[in-house]
């Protein structure tokens, strides 16, 4: 009833609860009623608010300066609402204790000119001078008195200056810390792909546009401005360890969780790029070190990631979303770190918190937005972590973060570590940039010289690629004809980044000549770009779309095109299909019969693969697959009694040997085990763009042996990707669901249940989100299975398709 009467009074009389930037001192007697506080999960550790709403609304960047004054920006733009009556623009607010009874009540206005977007704030160690991180600029401001109030004469606008039309508000400059040295490092996000020009205190401009987000690297001053690391989303949080090892958090696109947690290595590509669409999902996109040359995640992250603070061997992370503070402890592995997620405290209710600060007296300090609207909504507070620290862990000396930094030239090729530690690429790869001139012969990636791999051959081309982006030897041309396809797939993509207009005839010709979907889907991109269109998610399924209904196409190109079409049940009518399926391919026909059992138009997918099971003229493995979308009969099980009583991989392969008949083609085998995938597996796993992407896709797990693929089957728990981990949902009505993130839209948050279904939930209806270190893929599946169906399920998936 006291919350109600006091909502209702804030009503009546909001001028009353307003915080005016006109006043420059306010202060507050009595606290505000508690609802539901964070909880802390460790022992010792204790959690208080320091100051509430009445003294910070909308925090984003707190820091302490060196005289130990508490700064916090209050964001007053960042989605202003019609009729919100603060302040016009953003403040950073001196926020303290003047009665010394551990919670503020005074705040002073320390600085609040023309400030929009405000992210992030941060102190130099050195020199005490503040360092304050807007949408669209780092500014320096100074307070030399020690008056809580910025130096009118030392006020340092656009130390750096981002200059472009993007204007959204938190995927501009933010993640502010320092070097070793006191450098500035700062983050950048994708900036939704628009033209940019970054231009340093020394005028130096680099200008770039749609390639992902950025870290940053600059002296003090903002000089010397270049880039230290690419291929991010959104590096919101940025932070630095003594030896001079860099952090950052980063949050996801559309369909690529999780979030990632990143150990951030000079020259790096963590494998990110807008340009290829905000899902994630293009094979120019690599989100975990899949492409040779990228760099994998150090671990995934709960959603939302905003501030990432290092202190005595540990990583600590702001959850937004998930309303809760993890810790990661650091071990070094000789080339980089390992870490597993802890979360030390899990808040309820409206906590989101955003950034840290460690105070004079060793506490935690945190700012919470909240809310969980990006709207303003007048609420807010920072809490005070006691008791949160951890004996200090070994890490390791600065030599080993300069061992990362370079490779001898003989070794970078010679040694496997080089070429096979994906934390050494960069390394290895600027080794060999550096010397494409002198050692023509040796490292250019030809692949008839049989003693480099296809992946030296991959190191090679990127580093023929950084020397010399514009291609003039014709390096990309050549390398589109090696026999690997990654190796390919780089040209491609090197093709379509730098837009080679030279090659366009031979990525035409890849495009009418596909080896693989990918190629194709590779290929029609780099043709895309090189013709000046956009390469966005639906712009290019366009394109494969246009290029599938074309009837002078080859059968390889349908068959690319269809399988690289996302939603292609969605994309395409039946009547499409039905086009399609006229080409007269067993294979395409196979998988048109493959699409309509996900086609939303049930009735006429049913009616269309019954004309072809009673057709007698159709082939017997079309017709297999026909029967499976008109209705299957219901398979004859085996009792179980003769299957091994454990799961032991050694004696199921023995079984499994004995169940293979040689009276069955391999062709009918390869059949009856897709067959046997789309009952059981589809829901969950994608092969050759067909099924879903709740867990891995499995469309190379063949290269991983059938002994890898048997043991994954009888014991899927036992080595689950953190990305494939399921969460547990707790919601506002306290019901509770489970089930695989696959990704975001808006404001929503697409899960799919063990059943492959998916649902939506709005994200401010999720009070919790736990992921489980689980499988949700049932251990005992064989059972639903007969030993035929075993045999040829594991058949299939072990074998290149």
């Amino acid at each position: 009833m006291k919350s109600q009467l006091v909502s209702l009074f804030a009503q009546i009389f909001p001028a009353v609860f307003a915080l005016s930037s006109v006043v420059a001192q306010e202060s507050v007697t009595r606290a505000l009623p508690v609802s539901g506080e964070p909880v802390p999960l460790q022992d010792d550790t204790s959690i208080s608010r320091f100051a509430d709403s009445r003294l910070i609304k909308q925090p984003t960047g707190i820091a302490f300066t060196k005289s130990g004054k508490l700064l916090a920006i209050q964001s007053n733009t960042h989605f202003r609402p019609e009729g919100y009556e603060g302040p016009e623009n953003d403040q950073i607010l001196w926020i303290r204790d003047a009665d010394g009874d551990g919670v503020a009540d005074t705040r002073t206005v320390f600085y609040d000119e023309n400030l929009v977007a405000t992210m992030d704030i941060a102190v130099h160690p050195d020199t005490g001078a503040i360092y304050v991180a807007t949408r669209n600029e780092v500014i320096r401001l100074w307070d030399d008195d020690h008056d809580g109030i910025a130096d009118r004469d030392r006020i340092e606008r656009r130390l750096v200056f981002l200059d472009t039309e993007g204007n959204y508000p938190h995927n501009g400059c933010s993640g502010l810390t320092f070097d070793d040295l006191g450098n500035l490092i700062f983050g950048i996000g994708e900036n939704l792909g628009a033209a940019y020009t970054l231009i340093g205190s020394d005028g130096r401009k680099i200008s770039d546009q749609g390639e992902g987000g950025n870290i940053w690297w600059c002296q003090a001053d903002g000089s010397s401005l270049m880039r230290f690391a690419t291929g991010f989303w959104n590096p919101f949080g940025v932070c630095h360890a003594p030896g001079g090892f860099i952090f950052a958090t980063d949050n996801d696109p559309g369909s690529r969780p999780p979030s990632r947690l990143h150990f951030v290595i000079f020259g790096g590509d963590y494998g990110y790029q807008y340009r290829y669409g905000r899902r994630g999902q293009h094979p120019f996109i690599s989100w975990d070190g899949e492409l040779p040359g990228t760099m994998p995640m150090l671990h995934g992250t709960g959603e939302a990631p905003c501030d990432v603070l290092y202190h005595d061997g540990y990583l600590y992370v702001a959850s937004w979303a998930d309303r809760r503070i993890e810790r990661y402890p650091l071990t070094w592995n000789e080339t980089h770190f390992e870490t597993k997620q802890e979360i030390i405290v899990q808040g309820e209710g409206e906590f989101r918190p955003v950034s840290f600060a460690i105070g004079p007296d060793g506490s935690l300090y945190c700012s919470d937005w909240g809310k969980s609207d990006y709207k303003l909504h007048g609420e807010g507070s920072i809490w005070k972590l006691d008791g949160w620290a951890s004996e200090a862990r070994t890490m390791p000396d600065d030599q080993s973060r300069i061992a990362l930094m370079k490779a001898p030239l003989e070794e970078s090729i010679t040694d496997p570590r080089y070429w096979k530690d994906p934390w050494l690429a960069p390394a290895t790869v600027n080794t060999l940039a550096k010397n494409t001139e002198t050692h023509l012969g040796l490292h250019r990636p030809d692949p008839a010289n049989q003693k480099f791999s296809a992946r030296q051959r991959a190191l090679m081309l990127l580093a023929w690629r950084k020397s010399n982006p514009d291609d003039p030897t014709g390096l990309a041309a050549f390398c589109l004809k090696d026999p690997d396809p990654t190796v390919q797939l780089l040209a491609l993509k090197w093709i379509s980044d730098e837009t080679l207009g030279a090659d366009r005839g031979m990525v035409e010709a890849i495009v009418n000549s596909p080896s693989s979907p990918t190629i194709f889907l590779a290929a029609i991109t780099a043709l895309a770009r090189i013709d000046g269109l956009d390469v966005g998610d639906k712009e290019v399924q366009t394109l494969v779309g246009e290029r599938l209904k074309r009837a002078d196409v080859s059968p390889d190109v349908r068959r690319a095109a269809f399988r690289v079409l996302a939603d292609r049940e969605k994309f395409l009518s039946i009547e499409d299909l039905r086009a399609i399926y006229g080409g007269g391919d067993p294979d395409l026909q196979i998988e048109v019969m493959l699409t309509l059992l996900t086609h939303p138009d049930t009735k006429a997918a049913k009616a269309f693969a019954k004309e072809v099971k009673n057709n007698p003229e159709i082939s017997r493995r079309v017709v297999r697959f026909a029967r499976e979308v008109v209705g299957r009969p219901a398979a004859p099980l085996a009792d179980g009694n003769s299957r091994p009583p454990t799961s032991e991989t050694a004696a199921w392969s023995e079984f499994l040997k004995a169940v293979d008949r040689t009276d069955r083609s391999p062709e009918h085998r390869m059949d009856h085990g897709r067959l046997i995938f789309h009952r059981h597996c589809a829901s969950c796993h994608r092969v050759d763009g067909f099924g879903r992407l709740g867990g891995p896709d499995l469309t190379t797990i063949h290269e991983r042996g059938e002994e890898h693929i048997l043991r994954s089957v009888l014991d899927p728990g036992a080595e689950v990707a953190p990305q494939y981990e399921p969460w547990q949902l707790t919601l506002t009505d306290r019901s509770e669901k489970i089930g695989f993130l696959l990704g975001q839209e808006g404001g929503k948050s697409i899960f799919a249940d063990i059943s492959g279904n998916e649902f939506e939930i709005d994200y401010r209806a999720i009070v919790k989100r736990q992921q489980i270190a689980i499988s949700l893929m049932p251990p005992g599946l064989f059972h639903l299975m007969a030993d035929s169906e075993i045999a040829d399920l594991l058949f299939w998936l072990s074998r290149k398709r």
